[in-house]
């Protein structure tokens, strides 16, 4: 039997998809969506504030088969908020009243809705330094760096590091968590996030305005570049020259029509596949394309890393839980000139 809070709502509010495009077009609503009931290892969220990510509308183009996710589907993989009932298999971890921090199942989803079911593997706790808005900016861009620093770039304490579209939401968190890990940092961006980059601990800035850093690096300089901007064709075509034949190139996924179609998806693999068949051949610098996992125990020590390091959330905008508002934060995401993190308040 499930352990809840005192007068939980029967209904909640939740943002809501059905059908594939965009989302002014697709988004709605609901204002009666009934709480999920609390089984096994779940527990309950009583969500303070979700961040707005690339992927959310990447999946409402429709590239992911329907049959992976549910008919009516909630956006949202990062939030943060309150435990508010756990399951009768759940209390290992966390317990009613935590506050924590959620990198939500990618096909599921659900974090712009007032409450959300997860399992209570993927919980972290919320540092306490940070508010509930600055952690929900957090489980996805953290776990991506992790994950591409040291489990596919096998970082070491030392490690020269090329990050493409430092002044992102992922890029901010990949320069503050290079740096942390003791790495030497070199970001790219436009000239006019220079300074920002700068201070989040860079030791170079290059403009990709005015400057090709594949040109201007030409030593196998880098034991990692990693690609938060997703232009990654043009450091494969100059990896022989831009990183050491031991280091690796890491890139989320593409911006472009990679989610259009199961099709588009399929031949982005077969790319993929093919550059590693490379990169074995010729023993040349490792090519990975990140899919981030979901583990709660490796967030809290990826999240202890940076609050070690007092590197602090970098958040561009804020957006309430309305319609309008909601739109203009995918609005600002699609724009693909946010400054750190795009953040809807909640509760």
């Amino acid at each position: 039997m499930a352990t809840s809070s005192l007068s939980l709502p029967a209904t909640a509010k939740s943002f809501q998809w059905t059908t594939v495009g965009k989302p002014a077009d697709v988004l709605s609503l609901n204002k009666a969506t009934p709480l999920p009931t609390v089984t096994g290892s779940n527990v309950l969220v009583k969500v303070h504030a979700a961040a707005v990510n690339p992927v959310d509308w990447k999946l409402m183009k429709g590239g992911v088969p329907r049959f992976l996710m549910p008919s009516t589907k909630v956006p949202g993989v990062d939030i943060a908020g309150t435990i508010v009932a756990v399951g009768p298999k759940a209390g290992k971890r966390v317990q009613i009243g935590d506050q924590v921090m959620v990198l939500l199942s990618l096909f599921q989803s659900g974090g712009l809705a007032e409450y959300t079911l997860v399992d209570e593997s993927l919980v972290a706790r919320k540092p306490e330094r940070w508010s509930f808005e600055q952690a929900a900016s957090m489980p996805l861009a953290t776990m991506t760096v992790w994950q591409a620093l040291v489990d596919y770039g096998k970082f070491k304490k030392g490690d020269k590091v090329l990050i493409n579209g430092a002044s992102g939401g992922t890029g901010t968190v990949a320069v503050q968590m290079a740096k942390a890990l003791g790495a030497y940092v070199v970001g790219v961006c436009s000239g006019i996030n220079a300074q920002m980059v700068k201070d989040l601990g860079a030791d170079e800035v290059v403009d990709y305005r005015t400057t090709d850093v594949t040109e201007n690096f030409t030593n196998q300089d880098f034991d990692i570049v990693f690609d938060a901007a997703t232009t990654g064709d043009q450091f494969w075509a100059k990896r022989h020259t831009l990183i050491k034949p031991s280091g690796n190139l890491v890139l989320i996924v593409p911006r472009d029509n990679v989610t259009d179609t199961p099709f588009h998806m399929l031949y982005a693999g077969a790319c993929v596949a093919s550059k590693k068949a490379t990169t074995f051949l010729q023993r040349g610098p490792g090519y990975h394309l990140i899919l981030t996992e979901r583990d709660g125990v490796e967030l809290e020590e990826a999240v202890k890393v940076l609050e070690d390091a007092k590197a602090d959330p970098i958040i561009d905008s804020l957006y309430e839980f309305t319609f309008p508002s909601v739109l203009a934060a995918f609005d600002k995401s699609i724009s693909g000139r946010a400054k750190g993190k795009i953040v809807v308040k909640v509760h």
